[in-house]
């Protein structure tokens, strides 16, 4: 393919972890277990010596949306978490991000620092 290149990625740019989506049975939706996981997943980062998280959400405020189309959280969540829309991907997408702290580790359990 003449011409086609592939411009690698500043390396300041990448995030160190990625959080992409979430997987709540139906059952269980709209009763707070994204937010439960989403908690879960910052502790371990952080644990793990922490880092620039980025997640890829979607917009539903003001909107009516599917439950099952919000399996990458939505960004009310991730703000309510700390992250910062950083830029669109599409109509109701965003790329959100934050940083995380490296979390103490005592004994195999995280302590306050």
């Amino acid at each position: 393919m003449a011409g086609f290149r592939v411009r690698p990625l500043e390396t300041a740019s990448r995030p160190d972890w990625r959080i992409t989506c979430f997987f709540v049975d139906r059952a269980h939706r709209r009763k707070g277990v994204a937010a439960v996981a989403l908690d879960g997943a910052l502790h371990e980062i952080a644990r793990l010596g922490g880092g620039t998280v980025e997640c890829y959400p979607e917009d539903a405020e003001g909107r009516s949306v599917s439950a099952s189309f919000l399996y990458t959280g939505t960004v009310t969540l991730f703000e309510s978490h700390g992250f910062e829309r950083i830029r669109r991907l599409g109509k109701h997408h965003w790329v959100v991000a934050r940083t995380v702290s490296r979390a103490a580790v005592r004994d195999g359990r995280t302590v306050a620092s």
